[in-house]
């Protein structure tokens, strides 16, 4: 069959293609990598419950959505590789197969497999060439799975057939058509091809696919099972096969057909062996044309008849001599092109020497007499929009903010300045107007990039899974609190904090089965990941029941890796002992694994979360457990800070660690050895003065102004020399020569034009 040449695109029309094709892999590699984690998930689910339908129906969706997807690009190793992995996970949708820990293995392996080369043709828009032998390998440990291990197709293990294989029965019955169109060629490719069932999801086009055959020189179209009735038809549903030869060699043909080698069945055969028709078969056949020609036929009767249907008379025409010799009936037409008129005696001919066909034939119904019934989405519409236009509209909320923060400065002008006490006033008014407007529109900006925990939280089911197995421990993992939600910079932030945590539970917490038993416990571990919002802060907590963290043995490691001498390790209590584990360099450990022990764990975690202005706490009781409690606030676009006025200039003082603000008499300022303090509500709270701490002259005033402060787990007073107001800045952390300055996080813009430094009190305190 003749294959009509397609006209080659203009420069525009390439760049506008390739343009289209660089979205579409875009688009791919975000959907596979969103498939694979709700993949993962579900596998994991899967084993902990392995009659869970919704699991397995999940995974095989996931998994089948992939394959799909991958059919748009020249990735056949895989496709090859995830259709194995369908087939699998289709025995075990029937019950034919039971998942175990090693299948679940297995099955991981695939899909992180996927998930790399996922990466590299994101990166390099290609596979490696390795990659078809690695698709494969997975592919035989999956058929293997299903005690088809020795029944593997020859186009997938790259074997080559002999050419005395035996011949399929469609070829032999068929063998003079063919041996007619064989162009003298001695050899001929006979290949029997089956699309699945949903190949049209994925993309593909089998008739196409059929028609693009290298040397093709001889096509049968026909249905894998008989059609249904009309009111159970699937248009969407594949119920087509293709019966092809082709001249061409054995190489070309297994390479065209690359992308479904699982739906081929592919035989080399002597053109010669198939010159004796099958009698029989052809006996058979000629009683007459079967229902579903006879439709065919009316439906080509009808096309004719269609206003301007006749420029496509050479369509009509191929589907009639094709429809002929599929059916085994002389074909009315000669050779030689026909004209409509011609074709349409033809079809008229064919059909009147045919017997109406039964009561099991498809009926024709009109397109009038269908109806489509159309359902309007009832969930809620969502707009994907790229995080980088999120974060210009923040910055432009965040101008705003700093311009609206300029109105109580002209207020304050025009009443003393410009001595107009109804303009002062109409300002101060119009500024309430203006910041409850730019609150509520900088709160529904932080909203957009607010977002769930649990897109977090859904990558460490399998860390875990992967660990303890590793290390033989049984462990049961909890989640809690996943619609907890925190901005986007905050969640992608916690992801590394949190991998050290998990892995430190695992590793030194969370003991064996073995010694658990002895100690009482039960031989599954629990540990647990919560997250829960408290105030403007979200609070993520690691909990384990294992071993505890033993102070004395944190003591004497902290004196022999020489972080702190022997003296002031033994003046410290149990509580703060526990907390030398965040010192860099600190380790339990041994010996160094791929898990731990090279001391690098909890103080990059403090490290991080301190970096966007959280903080972390650990509480252990030795043979009990473990937790560890990661603090952070919600959002880092706009901080809220107190301002505090020191020698005639502003500081600011982040307000979430403001407890209250009180005027005392000096006299109630106590010194005790080198340090001061005050009794306030029967609380003894340690004093520092920031004039010291900023190396400033102190003053005396008639009464201290004191920031009662909560930092960390410590309450301390901070003398200044005056309270200023609370507002809304938009901190820039310092950059070049200033990066590593101490003692501020960093600077804003007031609305006066004056710059305010904000304090670290982390540091300074």
């Amino acid at each position: 069959m003749p294959l009509r040449s397609s006209q080659p695109l203009s420069p525009a029309e390439e760049a506008a293609r390739a343009a289209e094709t660089a979205d579409l892999a875009a688009s791919f590699v975000e959907e596979t990598r969103a498939l694979l984690e709700e993949a993962n998930s579900a596998l994991l689910i899967l084993e902990r419950h392995p009659e869970d339908a919704e699991a397995i129906n999940a995974l095989f969706r996931c998994v089948h959505s992939i394959k799909g997807a991958a059919g748009l690009f020249d990735l056949p190793a895989l496709i090859h590789l995830v259709h194995a992995g369908e087939d699998l996970l289709g025995a075990m949708r029937e019950g034919e197969l039971s998942i175990d820990a090693e299948l679940t293995d297995q099955l991981l392996a695939g899909l992180d497999r996927v998930a790399r080369w996922n990466e590299m043709f994101r990166a390099d828009g290609v596979l490696p060439a390795e990659a078809m032998e690695e698709a494969r390998s997975f592919a035989s440990i999956y058929r293997a799975r299903l005690g088809r291990k020795n029944e593997l197709a020859a186009t997938s293990a790259g074997q080559t057939e002999n050419e005395g294989a035996q011949l399929p029965e469609w070829a032999r019955t068929s063998g003079e058509a063919i041996s007619a169109v064989s162009d003298g060629s001695d050899d001929a490719v006979l290949v029997e091809y089956t699309p699945d069932e949903g190949c049209f999801f994925a993309g593909e086009d089998p008739l196409r696919v059929a028609l693009a055959t290298p040397g093709l020189i001889w096509l049968d179209i026909g249905t894998q099972a008989p059609w249904p009735a009309r009111e159970a038809f699937d248009p969407f549903a594949c119920n087509l096969r293709f019966r092809i030869v082709s001249n061409a060699n054995r190489a070309e043909v297994e390479h065209h057909f690359r992308y479904v080698p699982d739906n081929i069945a592919l035989t080399v055969a002597a053109t010669k062996s198939l010159a004796e028709p099958d009698e029989a078969f052809c006996e058979n056949m000629r009683g007459g044309l079967d229902p579903l020609a006879v439709e065919l036929l009316e439906a080509q009767q009808r096309a004719l008849a269609l206003p301007g249907r006749h420029g496509q008379v050479g369509d009509i025409e191929t589907t009639l001599r094709n429809l002929c010799r599929s059916q085994n009936v002389p074909c009315p037409l000669h050779d030689g092109p026909a004209d409509a008129d011609v074709l349409g005696r033809a079809i008229a001919d064919l059909l009147s020497q045919t017997k109406p066909a039964g009561s099991d034939a498809l009926t024709q119904t009109p397109a009038s007499d269908i109806a489509l019934e159309r359902h309007e989405a009832s969930g809620e519409r969502t707009l994907r929009v790229e995080q980088g236009k999120v974060d210009t509209l923040m910055n432009l909320v965040g101008e705003l903010v700093v311009a609206k923060n300029a109105l109580p400065f002209l207020a304050r002008d025009a009443e003393t300045r410009f001595g107009s006490r109804e303009l002062s006033r109409e300002i101060k008014d119009k500024y309430a107007v203006i910041d409850r407007i730019s609150r509520q529109l900088q709160n529904a900006v932080m909203d957009i990039r607010m977002m769930p925990v649990s897109d977090l939280f859904k990558r460490f089911p399998r860390l875990v899974r992967d660990i303890a197995r590793k290390q033989d421990k049984k462990v049961r993992l909890l989640i809690e609190g996943e619609s907890t939600e925190a901005d986007k910079n905050i969640i992608e932030a916690l992801a590394e904090p949190l991998t050290h945590v998990l892995r430190n539970s695992l590793d030194h917490g969370i003991e064996q089965a073995g010694v658990r038993t002895i100690a009482g416990k039960p031989e599954i571990a629990t540990l647990k990941l919560r997250a829960f919002q408290d105030g403007d802060s979200v609070v993520i907590e690691v909990i384990d029941d294992g071993r505890g963290i033993d102070p004395d043995k944190v003591r004497s490691k902290a004196v022999e890796r020489g972080l702190l001498d022997a003296e002031r390790v033994t003046q410290l209590s149990d509580a703060q002992a526990v907390q030398l584990v965040f010192l860099p360099g600190f380790s339990t450990a041994e010996a160094v694994s791929d898990l731990s022990g090279r001391g690098v764990g909890m103080d990059a975690v403090r490290a991080v979360v301190e970096r966007f202005g959280g903080h972390v706490t650990l509480e252990s009781r030795s043979g009990e457990g473990t937790t560890v409690r990661l603090k952070l606030p919600l959002s880092m676009a706009v901080t809220r800070v107190l301002t505090v006025e020191m020698a005639g200039r502003l500081y600011g003082v982040p307000m979430d660690l403001v407890v209250e603000t009180v005027r005392i008499e000096p006299g109630s300022i106590r010194r005790l050895k080198a340090s001061e303090a005050v009794v306030l509500r029967d609380q003894v709270i340690p004093i520092a003065r920031l004039r010291d701490m900023l190396g400033m002259e102190r003053h005396r005033p008639a009464l201290e102004s004191v920031l009662i402060l909560r930092v960390g787990n410590a309450t301390v007073g901070m003398v200044i020399d005056d309270f200023g107001t609370g507002m809304d800045i938009i901190l820039k952390p310092f950059s070049g020569i200033l990066a590593n300055l101490s003692g501020f996080s960093g600077t804003a813009v007031l609305g006066d034009g004056r710059v305010l430094l904000v304090l670290n009190l982390k540091e300074i305190l």
